[in-house]
């Protein structure tokens, strides 16, 4: 059976998610591990916002004028390569907040691929 169908392009996007998710997790851990290092600035993944902005706005009208460019109906790829932004200070209130949304995120995702083995099992199990 081809490796293909089984696990499909959902398995690569939660793959990814979940990729991103523990990156997201270590610059939040990073940022209040250095809470009261003076100078400090507060790291974060830009992906999340900027997506969130060009939907909100509808101006997310992406084109590939290059072979070189990423495939605009492919969202797992600017998922692999995130680009982390610098901020202001560590606040400690903003990070919790973003440690609770990550873990809820991250969680999600294992959900989705429990279910998806689940599927996988009843289809095997039943013969289908």
């Amino acid at each position: 059976m081809d490796s293909a169908i089984v696990f499909d392009r959902t398995m690569q996007m939660v793959q990814d998610r979940l990729s991103l998710s523990s990156t997201n997790q270590k610059l939040i851990s990073s940022n209040l591990a250095n809470i009261d290092t003076p100078g400090y600035k507060t790291k974060s993944l830009s992906f999340d916002d900027a997506l969130r902005q060009s939907l909100e706005e509808n101006v997310l009208h992406m084109v590939r004028t290059n072979s070189r460019d990423l495939d605009p109906s492919d969202p797992t790829e600017a998922m692999r390569n995130p680009k982390v932004e610098e901020g202001g200070p560590v606040d400690l209130e903003s990070q919790m907040v973003g440690l609770a949304k990550n873990s809820l995120e991250y969680q999600y995702m294992i959900a989705m691929l429990n279910k998806k083995f689940s599927m996988l099992k009843t289809a095997i199990t039943s013969g289908v």
